[in-house]
């Protein structure tokens, strides 16, 4: 690589601010009860503003992701940093020095009371296409973070407050299965086809698995007409989006 491509390179590498996982104490929250820390009155996107004004993209010789980590501790104090994923050494120096600089933070509360939480902060850096080093990633992505109180459990629809839907609703969603799953050509045969499979938190369709078929390849279809739908709109829990375990009978009567 000549002197004259690096020095392009260092000038034109342009951060972008994926999401940030916060992770709490080993303990299993109830909503509301844990409060995110904040920084400078705001969240994370504060936060990233923070970063990329003291940053020194100087420093970023390479393309690639850095993660960072670190812990806003009771007094919200930032401490323990750690970079648990190199991009290159002269990055990671440069992201310790910058949260070393790192004002205090309003702490996570629970219960009323100063937690501490760890905080782990990616840093992706990329030009736009690698043929044409005088573009850039455009930044038009801020920091997020996963709610204090993420739920990752699995609910079934009795027990979720609002049910996934199929965009359009359920009409919509059986005539997707009415168009596209083929019924073998096997004259007589009838019955009914049990799938399960789990809503994700964004809406798309894991786990997928058919409790009772009725042979001739009614499993393989359903399997495949399943991975092959949709994203849905996902289910909720107190106002969270959270993975549901969804059941289907398809009814199949063959002249």
């Amino acid at each position: 690589m000549t002197k004259l491509f690096c020095q392009y390179l260092l000038a034109l590498l342009f951060p972008i601010f994926v999401f940030a996982q916060v992770d709490g104490e080993d303990e299993v929250y109830l909503s509301g009860d844990l409060i995110e820390a904040k920084f400078k009155g705001g969240g994370l996107e504060n936060f990233g503003a923070f970063v990329s004004e003291e940053f020194d993209y100087k420093k970023v010789t390479k393309e690639g992701t850095m993660v960072a980590a670190f812990t806003i501790d009771k007094e919200g104090n930032v401490s323990g940093i750690k970079i648990v994923q190199m991009l290159d050494t002269e990055s990671a120096k440069e992201m310790i020095r910058v949260l070393k600089l790192c004002p205090k933070w309003e702490p996570a509360k629970r219960g009323g009371k100063p937690v501490s939480i760890e905080i782990k902060y990616p840093m992706t850096f990329a030009t736009k296409e690698k043929s044409s080093p005088l573009t850039v990633v455009p930044h038009d992505q801020t920091p997020t973070v996963n709610n204090l109180t993420e739920d990752n459990n699995l609910y079934n629809t009795a027990g979720v407050e609002k049910k996934p839907d199929f965009p359009g609703g359920l009409q919509e969603f059986y005539k997707y299965i009415s168009k596209n799953f083929r019924v073998p050509n096997v004259k007589g045969l009838q019955g009914k086809v049990f799938v399960t499979f789990v809503v994700e938190k964004d809406g798309s369709i894991a786990n997928i698995k058919v409790i009772k078929d009725i042979g001739h390849g009614t499993q393989e279809e359903a399997i495949r007409v399943m991975t092959a739908s949709p994203k849905w709109i996902p289910g909720e829990q107190l106002g969270k989006k959270v993975r549901v375990l969804y059941s289907l009978p398809i009814s199949i009567m063959s002249r």
